[in-house]
């Protein structure tokens, strides 16, 4: 049975800007849904979300609201530092993508485990940070990252964060704990940063950075996000992280994808491919990218 969701204040504006509405917004979703959901679904979901738009408050959401309807699914992860639990939303339909849409929840972010087996990835994830304006370095540095990839037999997709970089992920068979990915992460950004070491830092701090760009290990750590393709970001320009081809990178801009161009984009090659890993059989870390 598919459930109808109400949409309240459906002429809400949200990107203000751009005259996008609630209404329009829950449309976007609804026409992304088949090639979204995949990357959602059985995740523990955190949300950004804006009631009053992208030019009022935001704020991250972890725990599902009480009001929620009760065929919203949800997965129960201890939260030790706030010493409690916390009930995620598990994003796995369109009724739920609707609901999400109607509480302004304008970024999706799943986890990369999958709540069968929490203690489990099934993503590792590069996190290609560059400057402000410097996307043309955050290019530079996914071919690199896709060369050393290749080095290890492993494929990987790619696609734009929706923000100024570019998340470089490879789907894997659930053999490794949050801590080992993390320290499997560290190593590749070691042996990339070796290949280029002007051009590519794992410096946290920007001031440390002297202009390279960032690889960041901590979206494979316990408790990591990241930000689901075919999300919108809470930006002005309602730009959308989307997937792209690595032959494409150095023809695009990120601003080129948003919530107004994405659905007549959504039958090429890259969402394809994306669409395509996602019920492929995924690949083993080598033990010497896991070795401490």
């Amino acid at each position: 049975m598919t459930r109808k969701v109400e949409i309240t204040r459906p002429d809400k504006l949200l990107w203000p800007a751009l005259d996008i509405t609630k209404q329009a917004f829950v449309d976007y979703l609804d026409a992304v849904a088949e090639h979204m959901l995949p990357w959602l679904r059985e995740r523990p979901l955190t949300v950004i979300r804006a009631p009053d738009g992208v030019d009022g408050q935001r704020y991250f959401q972890k725990q599902t609201p009480a009001y929620a309807p009760s065929w919203i699914r949800t997965v129960t992860i201890p939260a030790p530092s706030a010493k409690r639990d916390v009930d995620y939303t598990v994003c796995n339909d369109v009724a739920t993508l609707a609901w999400l849409g109607n509480q302004a929840a304008l970024e999706f972010h799943p986890a990369p485990v999958r709540r069968d087996r929490l203690e489990r990835p099934d993503l590792f994830v590069v996190d290609i940070d560059p400057p402000d304006d410097a996307f043309d370095a955050a290019v530079e540095v996914a071919f690199l990252v896709l060369e050393v990839l290749d080095d290890f037999n492993l494929t990987a997709l790619v696609k734009t964060t929706g923000g100024k970089g570019l998340h470089v992920v490879v789907p894997i068979v659930r053999h490794t704990s949050p801590e080992q990915l993390r320290r499997a992460a560290t190593g590749l950004t070691t042996i990339v940063a070796g290949r280029r070491p002007d051009l590519v830092t794992a410096e946290f701090r920007k001031v440390n950075r002297k202009g390279r760009v960032m690889l960041d290990p901590s979206r494979n750590g316990p408790g990591a996000t990241i930000v689901a393709p075919y999300s919108p970001r809470a930006r002005a320009e309602a730009t959308v992280s989307f997937p792209v081809l690595p032959e494409e990178l150095r023809s695009i801009t990120p601003d080129r994808f948003t919530i107004t161009t994405v659905p007549r984009r959504l039958n090429g090659a890259a969402s394809t491919r994306w669409t395509e890993a996602a019920s492929k059989r995924h690949q083993r870390l080598p033990a010497s990218l896991l070795r401490d």
